[in-house]
C-alpha cells in the first residue's frame, strides 16, 4: 500500500468520524435558527425617584467631616422618604456652580459664597447655623505657638494662608482688614495660598509651612475639643470682626415652599446645633 493510498483512507476516516458525531450531536442536541426570534415580554420597572442632590465642602479634613455629612443626608432621606445624593467639593465656588446650572438641589454655602452668589432669586433660603444660640462666627488670624508675631502687621512681608477663595473667614476677612490699612495683599504678603479646608490652614500654620493663617472660630473650637493636640501648636493674634453664618439654599423650584421651607428650617436647626462645626 502507498503512501497516497493511507492519506487518502485517513481522511475518509476522519470524515465518517465527523459525520457521525454530527448526527449524535443533532439527535441528542436542539439546534438553534438565530433567524427565527421571539418577543421578550416587558417587564414593569418603577422608576426610582431622582435623588436629592445636596452639595457641600468639607472644611476639616475629609475624615473628620464625611461621617457627619453622610449622617446628616441620611436623616433628611428618611426624613423625606427619599433618596439623597452627597454633592463632595473642594471649592465653594464649585458649589455655587452646581447650583447655577441645576446640578444641585440643596448646598451648604459659606457667608463668602453666598454673598457672590450671582442669581440670589434663583435661590431658596432654608435654615442658617446656629452656634450656642449665636447665628454668627469669627475669622481668626492664628501663627505658630513660639512664633514672634504678635499683630496682624508682623506678618507683613511673610507667607501667608487663605482657606478658599469665597470664604469670609477663611479669605474676605484679611482683604477687608488690608483695606483698613490701605494696602493689598500682593504688597503685604511675601506670598500668599489657597489650602480650601481649614484643618489644612491650620496643619500649614502648625509645621510652620506658613507665617500666619485666616480661619474660621468654629474650626478652631472643634479643633480645641476633639484636636487638642494640634491647638497647642498655633496662636491666636487677631480676631475679626463676626458675619453671619453660611446658609442652607435650595434651588427655586425643587418643593412646595410653604411645607418644604418650614421642615427644613425646624429641622435644620436642631440637626446643625450638633454638627454645623463640622459639616461647614
Amino acid at each position: 500500500m502507498n503512501r497516497k493510498t493511507i492519506y487518502i483512507g485517513s481522511i475518509m476516516v476522519i470524515i465518517l468520524i465527523l459525520l457521525g458525531g454530527w448526527g449524535y450531536y443533532t439527535k441528542h442536541n436542539t439546534i438553534i435558527d438565530f433567524n427565527k426570534t421571539e418577543a421578550i415580554p416587558e417587564y414593569q420597572v418603577k422608576n426610582k425617584e431622582v435623588p436629592l442632590r445636596i452639595a457641600m465642602v468639607s472644611v476639616l479634613s475629609h475624615a473628620d467631616t464625611a461621617k457627619y455629612q453622610n449622617q446628616l443626608a441620611d436623616s433628611i432621606g428618611r426624613m423625606l422618604n427619599r433618596p439623597v445624593l452627597v454633592l463632595r467639593r473642594k471649592s465653594y465656588a464649585e458649589i455655587n456652580q452646581l447650583l447655577n446650572k441645576g446640578d444641585a438641589d440643596i448646598g451648604l454655602l459659606s457667608t463668602g459664597a453666598y454673598c457672590v452668589y450671582g442669581k440670589k432669586e434663583e435661590l431658596t433660603l432654608l435654615a442658617m447655623q446656629q452656634r450656642n444660640n449665636l447665628p454668627y462666627y469669627y475669622s481668626y488670624i492664628i501663627v505658630p505657638a513660639d512664633s514672634t508675631d504678635y499683630t496682624f502687621e508682623d506678618l507683613r512681608g511673610k507667607k501667608f494662608a487663605y482657606v478658599d477663595p469665597l470664604s469670609y473667614s477663611g479669605f474676605f476677612s484679611v482683604q477687608a482688614r488690608l483695606q483698613k490699612i490701605g494696602i493689598t495683599q500682593d504688597a503685604f504678603f511675601n506670598s500668599y495660598s489657597f489650602t480650601y479646608s481649614h484643618d489644612a490652614s491650620i496643619r500649614a500654620v502648625a509645621k510652620k509651612f506658613v507665617a500666619g493663617a485666616a480661619i474660621d472660630s468654629l474650626a478652631y473650637d472643634y479643633l480645641l475639643k476633639y484636636r487638642p493636640q494640634i491647638a497647642s501648636k498655633i496662636r491666636i493674634i487677631e480676631i475679626l470682626p463676626p458675619r453671619g453664618t453660611g446658609p442652607i439654599v435650595a434651588r427655586k423650584g425643587l418643593i412646595d415652599e410653604k411645607k418644604y421651607s418650614r421642615f427644613c428650617c425646624i429641622y435644620m436647626r436642631i440637626k446643625l446645633q450638633k454638627m454645623h462645626w463640622i459639616i461647614f
